[in-house]
C-alpha cells in the first residue's frame, strides 16, 4: 500500500517513490484497455497520444533504474530477474508505440480491438514484473546500504529523472494519474510546480491527451 508521505528513512525513500510510481502505470494500463472497446474516434489523435504517454513513461522510468537503481544495488542484490523481466516488458511496449505510430500515420486503419489484444499480452509480465520489483526492495532489504549510500542513490535517480525524459509529457502524466489523496505529498516537489508550472505551463504541449486520464492535473 503506498504511504500517503515520505517516509524520513533513506532505506524506505526507493520504495515509497517506486510504489507510486508502478501504480500510475497500473492506472494509466486500466484506463487505456476498457476505452479501446470504444476508442474515440473523433480525437484519435489525442487518444492516441495518451496511450503513447502512458507506454513511454513506463520506458523512461525502467531507463533510470538501468542507468542507476540496478548499478548501484547489484554488488550486493541479485536484480537479473528484473533485468531480464525488463527486456520481456519493452518488447510488448515496442510492439505498442509501432502499432500506436503506424496509426498515427494513417489514422483510418487504427484497429482498436487489435491494439487491445497487444495491450491483454503485455499485462501479466508487466503487472507481475511491478510487483516483484517493489517485493524485492522493501526497506528492510535495504539495510546492507548505509544511510549515506542510500541517499546518494536516492539524489542520483532523481536528478536522472530531471535530466531525461520529455518533461511536458511524463510530468503530466504522472501527475494526471496520482490520486487526490497523494497530490500534495507525492512527487515531493514546491507548491509553485504542482498549482501553477506543472497544470499551466507543462501540461499545455499535450493537453488533448489529458483528456483521457483519470485525475485532474492539480
Amino acid at each position: 500500500m503506498a504511504l500517503a508521505t515520505a517516509p524520513s528513512d533513506p532505506h524506505a525513500r526507493l520504495h515509497y517513490n517506486m510504489v507510486h510510481a508502478h501504480d500510475t502505470f497500473k492506472l494509466g494500463y486500466d484506463t487505456i484497455l476498457p476505452r479501446l472497446a470504444d476508442p474515440p474516434k473523433d480525437d484519435i489523435a489525442n487518444f492516441l497520444g495518451y496511450c503513447k504517454a502512458w507506454a513511454h513513461s513506463i520506458e523512461c522510468h525502467h531507463n533510470s533504474e538501468e542507468e542507476v537503481v540496478f548499478p548501484f544495488l547489484q554488488p550486493r542484490m541479485d536484480f537479473s530477474s528484473e533485468i531480464e523481466a525488463h527486456k520481456i516488458v519493452h518488447a510488448g511496449l515496442d510492439e505498442i508505440l509501432t502499432f500506436i505510430d503506424a496509426a498515427n500515420t494513417t489514422p483510418a486503419s487504427f484497429d482498436a480491438a487489435a491494439l487491445a489484444e497487444i495491450m491483454t499480452r503485455v499485462k501479466e509480465p508487466l503487472y507481475k514484473h511491478l510487483d516483484e520489483e517493489v517485493a524485492h526492495i522493501v526497506p528492510e532489504n535495504m539495510q546492507q546500504f548505509s544511510d549515506e549510500e542510500m541517499r546518494t542513490m536516492n539524489d542520483a535517480l532523481e536528478a536522472y529523472a530531471q535530466k531525461h525524459g520529455d518533461p511536458f509529457l511524463l510530468v503530466p502524466f504522472m501527475r494526471s494519474h496520482t490520486p487526490p489523496e497523494f497530490k500534495d505529498s507525492w512527487p515531493e516537489m514546491p507548491w509553485v510546480l504542482r498549482k501553477v508550472v506543472i497544470p499551466y505551463a507543462l501540461a499545455l504541449r499535450y493537453r488533448g491527451y489529458w483528456k483521457y486520464a483519470p485525475y485532474a492535473m492539480s
